[in-house]
């Protein structure tokens, strides 16, 4: 079975956003000024993605007792100024039709769901609400909602826990009598397995330093165990590592003979380089930009079944990949903007991969093919009202004419617009979107 894609992020009362929709493609860059909002759209995606795994709402978004720490800013910075809740949603693409999810989560004077929909495809082909919340009662602990069962007459309700997502309660609440609880089931599991497979990959080179456990194989978010996850690939995959030495033998710029993995007395093990004359590097002596590269190259070969993702919600449904780098090109020189982009067009190539990332990269901008400008998100801020804002590239006026000027870097960074009169259109709002002038 195909992997379960998430298609459309929904930012509808989000930190600095209102009413906003992120469309994913198998490649979405995310582009703008510096304060535009773009950390704060990934931020949408990562609230989802681990409230989707069940946990309450404050140890999910503020984390204390996990590795993971708290989402930026925490569960207060997740509310828009001036209200006491924050509201997100999303749509993913099944072989029977969209399943989408909303919810709206109270922060004051108690964190709790406030309302919450998921609707979806059913047997016969519909697209109909399966599980919809009642309202709210102050001061308790849980809230009343419905489900879709396919009978006739009213769907069976029964009160959920309001501190945790009431879909992620579904599959152990509805028993599965009939053939619509178990589409609202199905729904469920196939929600929750799109949203856990999103992952944000945030390499912290100073952690990768260390002598690791070779067990712990599974990159975590900062790659801090990135020596474990090579040298696991070294045992089990020779092609995929043999990649891997050949993508780093063309970031460096002096001779490597291979990459080793050294094991301490413990039988912990690190990263080293083997660079011939100049004798064995240890990973604790590498540059942060290779480290950094290792990593996003580490999860792009090996996509999810490479990454640390947590179990998933059912194991019966195939858990699609969404990769999530922020600034790809950190760390990195950019005549290697073509090759680390190869390698992310490659793995959102997959049927179960898709990749988002952050750039101000002129050069990797430039090595986007005119296809992949449909993936082109320009995060900006309206002026009167300071919220973000969320345009593809494609539909900015002045598209056309500015890449008629150059390459898309290259528009980004000069101004290189060929102004036309049409209408009454100002192309000068194309320049301030992208951050030029």
């Amino acid at each position: 079975m195909t992997g379960h894609a998430i298609e459309e992020l929904r930012l509808t009362a989000f930190k600095s956003f209102h009413g906003a929709v992120l469309p994913l493609a198998p490649l979405t860059v995310l582009i703008g000024r510096n304060s535009s909002g773009k950390s704060n759209a990934l931020d949408g995606l990562e609230v989802l993605s681990r409230l989707a795994r069940g946990d309450d709402i404050n140890e999910a978004i503020e984390s204390r007792h996990s590795a993971a720490g708290p989402v930026r800013g925490g569960l207060n910075g997740c509310v828009p100024h001036g209200s006491d809740h924050f509201a997100l949603g999303c749509t993913v693409r099944t072989e029977f039709g969209p399943i989408t999810f909303d919810v709206t989560i109270q922060v004051e004077p108690e964190v709790q769901i406030i309302d919450e929909r998921l609707t979806g495809p059913t047997a016969n082909g519909m697209i109909r609400p399966l599980l919809v919340s009642g309202e709210p009662v102050p001061h308790r602990a849980d809230i009343d909602a419905a489900w879709h069962n396919g009978k006739r007459g009213r769907n069976p309700s029964a009160p959920f826990r309001s501190t945790r997502l009431l879909t992620s309660q579904l599959p152990l609440r509805v028993p599965g009598d009939s053939e619509g609880e178990n589409d609202t089931v199905w729904a469920a599991d196939a929600l929750l397995t799109a949203l856990t497979g999103a992952f944000h990959l945030d390499p912290v080179p100073h952690l990768m330093r260390q002598y690791v456990q070779a067990r712990d194989f599974r990159l975590r978010r900062t790659a801090e165990n990135l020596s474990a996850a090579i040298g696991n690939i070294k045992r089990h995959d020779p092609d995929t590592f043999g990649n891997l030495v050949g993508l780093l033998r063309g970031l460096a710029d002096h001779d490597i003979k291979r990459l080793a993995v050294t094991r301490s007395e413990l039988g912990d093990v690190m990263l080293a380089l083997d660079e011939g004359l100049l004798g064995l590097t240890p990973a604790r002596e590498m540059s942060d930009g290779m480290l950094r590269f290792l990593a996003v190259t580490t999860s792009l070969l090996t996509g999810g079944d490479g990454l640390d993702l947590g179990p998933a919600p059912d194991d019966y449904i195939d858990r699609s990949l969404t990769l999530v780098i922020e600034e790809l090109e950190n760390g990195l020189h950019p005549s290697q903007a073509g090759e680390v982009l190869r390698l992310v067009q490659e793995a959102a190539a997959g049927s179960t991969t898709r990749v988002l990332i952050t750039t101000h990269s002129p050069a990797l901008l430039s090595a986007l093919s005119g296809d992949d400008h449909q993936g082109v998100i320009v995060c900006s801020r309206d002026r009167p009202t300071g919220t973000s804002l969320l345009t593809r590239l494609t539909e900015l006026d002045g598209y056309a004419s500015a890449m008629g000027s150059g390459p898309l870097g290259d528009v980004v960074t000069y101004g290189r617009l060929v102004r036309e009169e049409r209408g009454e259109q100002d192309y000068a709002e194309f320049d301030r979107l992208l951050g030029i002038g």
